[in-house]
């Protein structure tokens, strides 16, 4: 058997850490997860593809080349071999002690173009992640492309496209996995798209003069801390404007990533002498310092993010000897790591930064989407009370000037609200809980009663203080007046929150989950305050105005939107679509054997059944509706859903076993508190927040194809 060992010491190119999205969750749950990058040189040469006269830049990479075109991703073992079920030579990843841990690809020289991946793996995670990693305007950004399961056992394709930005450096493609398990790479194609595009012929990005913005730390001063997230690679970034807008702005900073669980607790000392630290794992910061320090040079305080969580916690945290090839660890002795770690977090803290941290998220997304308490390695090895042992060690070693928080997503669903709350009042009885935090992740537009109304309800129930912790909001997709419409909803949220702040609701914090869109964790929704370019957009406004009073201002090329009994159509013809990826779902007009006329859309690189294809209809509320479109699949079953929580009622379910187009038609009667389905009837709230309904499809992640689609109110 044939092996080339790749690398034996780590150069460190980059630690950099955003998120992964691991934004594949159902319903448009936002969950963060973090791809965190260390990589280092091969012994061998390591060649970029580049662009020739005759050839645009690929990598054709099957692993039977002394031509290396990639490099280990952290401390792996990165070995050729022989593989049955392969195609040829295999590439076989070992030694990961995190789940970023794999292999990178450098491209960038396909920087401005739209790459297509192709990559054929196995694991025993039976969870494969294929992303792309760059560096632009100071932030590194992550995008999952790819996810591929069912490869436990055996070699399975992935493959999918993304466009990367001209001014994008440091560009990777890169493999990673669920958990630390062993991957196998069969071969890795990146493709360019269409015709080529020479980086070094973008135009560079000229910021915008920022010395004429208001001030939103001082502007709110005397109602709550205004807060960002950042990584350290915008702190260690070369560009010194975006640092001088976030000092001009805000007053609070989180850690993106560099203080969760995966970040902190150091594998390589731990595992290099496990009876050492059996009941007390070794923690390394080293990954937090920089920004830490840079909260201390400039007077900012801080929020902890976070202790627990199902994710990104490595897994030999919770075995044997941290060994996960060995069993789960005693109930007994995952406390005291629980403990030790905890201990350990707060006595830096407060040893090197003491009065910095104002607050800390013990506990971080617990109740899953079924509104249960979520299984995790947690309550495999301590039980379901690990979160009352969480907050009384947190209770123990923060301190008095540190407030301890309980943070969670979708947190203003009723069905999750309530358990919430369920399992967090008894820490709050105990006297362990400060602060409930508010991820604030809106996918879709959530009800200004509904959410305040949640808000209201922690508060009252729980008797804490509530934090708005990870706040973004996604520009509704398909409108002509978005950036608008997302201002509007700015500002009156913040007005909101400025209504229940006087009423006496402790409101002491709200963090939005990046400065630009460029260096959001979901860019492509462009969900904050500020361009890449650092110009305001008019969700900046509407914070200011919500303070100062006055209307938005509707821009130049305002579009009047539809009137509520027009209808709704989406051929594709002119290339474009009037809605929106549904979680991790690819969206793409293709001249591929459509329904009607000459495009269809596509929908691809599903990782759950409800990734899919979704409208926003909320001006039909209370109307009766017909509905029709084509739809075709290899999945024997695509149905329209409805986007309501805990309910998600599928409208229409269509037989698609044929893999042929199927023509539907059918009438939906909103004025009415049931829609009829084939399979019975639903309930459905006769108060809404709004109207978005989806295609999916059903057991199975197949790709499906959307066309004709025309809605009418028809009463």
């Amino acid at each position: 058997m044939l092996k080339k060992k790749i690398g034996a010491m780590l150069l460190v190119l980059a630690m950099l850490s955003s998120v992964a999205l691991t934004a594949c969750q159902k319903s448009d749950k936002e969950e963060s997860a973090t791809s965190e990058v260390a990589t280092e040189s091969a012994t061998e040469t390591e060649t970029e593809p580049t662009a020739t006269e005759s050839a645009v830049p690929s990598i054709m990479e099957d692993f039977g080349s002394d031509v290396v075109t990639y490099e280990p991703r952290g401390e792996v073992q990165l070995d050729v071999e022989d593989a049955d079920g392969a195609d040829g030579k295999v590439l076989h990843i070992s030694n990961r002690t995190e789940n970023w841990n794999g292999v990178n690809f450098p491209c960038s020289n396909m920087a401005g173009n739209t790459i297509n991946i192709k990559t054929s793996v196995k694991s025993p995670s039976d969870h494969v992640i294929v992303s792309l990693q760059f560096d632009m305007l100071g932030s590194t950004k992550y995008e999952n492309i790819i996810h591929v399961s069912g490869c436990k056992d055996s070699f399975v394709v992935g493959e999918g496209s993304t466009p990367i930005p001209e001014t994008a450096e440091n560009v990777y493609v890169y493999i990673e996995a669920g958990t630390t398990d062993d991957i196998y790479v069969d071969y890795m194609y990146v493709t360019i798209e269409g015709d080529y595009f020479d980086p070094a012929n973008a135009a560079a990005v000229e910021l915008v003069d920022i010395s004429s913005y208001e001030s939103l730390k001082d502007l709110y001063k005397d109602d709550f801390y205004i807060g960002c997230c950042v990584p350290d690679s915008f702190v260690t970034s070369p560009v010194e404007e975006p640092r001088t807008l976030l000092l001009n702005q805000f007053n609070s900073i989180t850690c993106e990533n560099e203080m969760k669980p995966e970040n902190v607790l150091d594998a390589a000392t731990t595992l290099a002498d496990p009876a050492k630290y059996n009941e007390s794992p070794a923690l390394d910061f080293t990954k937090a310092i920089t920004i830490l320090d840079f909260a201390k040079e400039n007077g900012l305080k801080m929020r902890g993010h976070t202790l627990v969580w199902h994710s990104q916690t490595p897994d030999w945290f919770f075995y044997e000897n941290y060994d996960t090839s060995a069993s789960l660890a005693s109930r007994e002795l995952m406390l005291k790591r629980l403990e030790n770690y905890i201990k350990g977090v707060f006595e830096f803290v407060n040893t090197n930064y003491p009065g910095m941290f104002y607050a800390f998220d013990v506990a971080n997304e617990c109740v899953d989407d079924s509104n249960n308490l979520r299984e995790s390695n947690w309550t495999k090895t301590i039980g379901d009370d690990f979160l009352e042992y969480a907050f009384k060690y947190a209770r123990q070693y923060a301190g008095d000037d540190i407030k301890l928080f309980y943070n969670d997503y979708n947190e203003y669903e009723s069905g999750k609200q309530n358990k919430i709350i369920e399992v967090l009042k008894p820490i709050a009885e105990a006297g362990n809980l400060d602060g409930m935090g508010l991820q604030s992740h809106i996918s879709s537009p959530v009800s200004m009663e509904k959410y305040i109304g949640a808000l209201k309800k922690y508060a009252d129930e729980l008797g804490v203080t509530i934090h708005v912790t990870e706040l973004d909001v996604n520009a509704v997709k398909g409108s002509a007046n978005q950036d608008y419409e997302q201002g509007l909803y700015f500002q009156n949220l913040f007005s909101e929150l400025l209504k229940a702040k006087a009423e006496g609701y402790d409101i002491e914090s709200v963090t939005i989950w990046g400065l630009t869109d460029a260096g959001s964790w979901r860019s492509s929704d462009t969900p904050v305050l500020f361009r890449g370019d650092l110009s305001k957009k008019p969700a900046f406004d509407g914070v200011v105005l919500a303070k100062k009073g006055g209307e938005l201002e509707k821009p130049s090329d305002y579009v009047e939107p539809p009137k509520d009994d027009d209808p709704f159509d989406d051929n594709f013809e002119d290339g474009k679509f009037n809605g929106s990826a549904r979680a991790g779902a690819t969206l793409k007009v293709v001249e591929d054997g459509a329904f009607e006329g000459n495009k269809c859309l596509s929908v691809s690189g599903a990782t759950e059944t409800w990734d899919g294809y979704v409208v926003n209809l909320t001006r039909y509320l209370g109307k009766k509706l017909k509905v029709s479109f084509a739809v075709k699949s290899t999945a024997a079953q695509v149905s329209f859903s409805a986007d309501i929580a805990d309910l998600w009622p599928h409208i229409i379910e269509v037989d698609t076993s044929s893999g042929e187009w199927v023509p539907v038609e059918g009438e939906l009667d909103l004025t009415t508190s049931k829609w009829v389905l084939p399979t019975g009837e639903v309930e459905v709230p006769a108060d809404l927040d709004a109207l978005v309904l989806y295609w999916e499809t059903q057991d199975c992640t197949d790709d499906f194809f959307v066309d004709a689609v025309h809605i009418e109110v028809i009463g």
